[in-house]
């Protein structure tokens, strides 16, 4: 195991400012780098690379960084291996803090900051999730809190491919060993199943539930940090309690009931079911969720929101989150224009997040939507307040404020 890197030592051509943290596997440093005038954070192996095993898991994590693009996961830059054999990633600095150290779970976060945060994290996870990617160790210090307020899920040091179709292609496995943290583990651990991305809505539900109420979500009597102290040292108690110990709903609590909506604690609550088929699938669909709450009950824009006009007068909104969705006749579809049987995509709408316009590109074959009254033959960027029509369907996007 090699000693930890002080300030003014320099590895391979990194100038050490900082030690930022430390885990099992590697350690994060403040570094100068060539090429990038401001500081970038430099994860750097502890040992070098002397097994598969180690080598696939360093692999693993930066495949799975590059490949996600949206604003809520932390970017890689470079990586490489040392000529002392141990890997490395170069990644965009990230100032702020993880979010136990800005939130300290003694009292409730304000409702409004709570669901925002929570609908980033389940943005950003849920790129991963649509690649067949899960991150298996959700909790609060894996959320980073940047100074304007902006969730970015980092460490993917644990996640796997569970989608034998994903294109990283590479499994992590620990055996029968625990996987993730056992404050944050999901019922489906302790019985041996596969982890898949309703695991990861069922560690941010453990999250989402003690922002809310700070309180623990499987005991009803102790306040959320005397449970985290007294079971510090028991992971067999924290598993336990997963699997065996029946979800306390938030209305059991006065405080509660008076300041959330109904809707929201009803969301935590499909969150944490035991049985992950019985959860909300991807981080997707908990983001839409919150994003619905968050607009309709709390009077806070996040994502984008698709008017549906049909014909019939019959009006509906669909919320769009950063990343693609597909608009057409499937049932997988985020905005359905028909129920013909034809069962296809006839349009996938990419947008990459507030501040940005959306682009709608069609899918072949040509001709079943049109924007603003021209068939859609190319990919064309969505103004606020554009048109588009499919079938019997008018739809018109409007953004969250920059």
């Amino acid at each position: 195991m090699q000693p930890s890197l002080v300030p003014g030592d320099r590895y391979e051509a990194f100038e050490i400012l900082a030690e930022l943290g430390t885990g099992t596997f590697a350690r994060v440093y403040k570094v100068r780098a060539p090429g990038y005038p401001p500081p970038v954070a430099l994860k750097l192996s502890r040992a070098p690379v002397e097994s598969e095993a180690t080598a696939l898991r360093a692999l693993r994590e930066i495949r799975i960084l590059e490949s996600l693009t949206n604003p809520h996961v932390v970017r890689i830059l470079d990586h490489g291996m040392g000529a002392d054999e141990r890997w490395y990633m170069i990644m965009e600095l990230l100032e702020g803090a993880d979010l136990l150290a800005v939130h300290h779970f003694h009292e409730p976060m304000d409702t409004v900051r709570a669901c925002k945060l929570s609908y980033e994290a389940c943005v950003g996870l849920d790129e991963a999730h649509q690649q067949g990617i899960v991150h298996r160790d959700i909790k609060p210090e894996n959320l980073w809190i940047l100074p304007d307020g902006t969730c970015k899920v980092i460490d993917f040091g644990l996640a796997r491919a569970w989608d034998p179709g994903s294109t990283i292609g590479i499994t992590a496995t620990l055996g029968h060993m625990l996987v993730g943290t056992p404050h944050y583990s999901q019922p489906e651990q302790v019985q041996g199943t596969e982890l898949v991305p309703a695991s990861d809505v069922y560690s941010l539900g453990v999250v989402l539930y003690e922002l809310l109420s700070a309180r623990m979500p499987l005991f009803a009597k102790e306040p959320c940090n005397a449970v985290r102290e007294r079971l510090l040292d028991e992971p067999l108690e924290w598993l336990s309690a997963h699997v065996k110990r029946p979800l306390v709903p938030l209305d059991k609590y006065r405080d509660c009931r008076k300041r959330l909506p109904k809707r929201l604690m009803q969301l935590v609550h499909w969150m944490l079911q035991k049985d992950p088929s019985q959860r909300p699938k991807t981080g997707g669909v908990v983001a839409r969720q919150l994003a619905s709450i968050l607009h309709r009950e709390l009077d806070t824009r996040v994502a984008a929101a698709m008017h549906l006009h049909e014909q019939n007068g019959t009006r509906d909104v669909a919320f769009v989150i950063p990343g693609k969705q597909a608009i057409g006749t499937s049932e997988k579809c985020l905005v359905k224009t028909a129920s013909d049987g034809s069962n296809r995509v006839q349009a996938i709408l990419y947008w990459a997040g507030r501040g940005t316009e959306a682009v709608l590109q069609p899918e072949a074959p040509f001709g079943a939507v049109e924007v603003e009254g021209r068939v859609l033959e190319q990919p064309v960027r969505l103004p606020a307040g554009t048109w588009i029509e499919a079938g019997n369907l008018r739809m018109q996007i409007e953004y969250p404020p920059g």
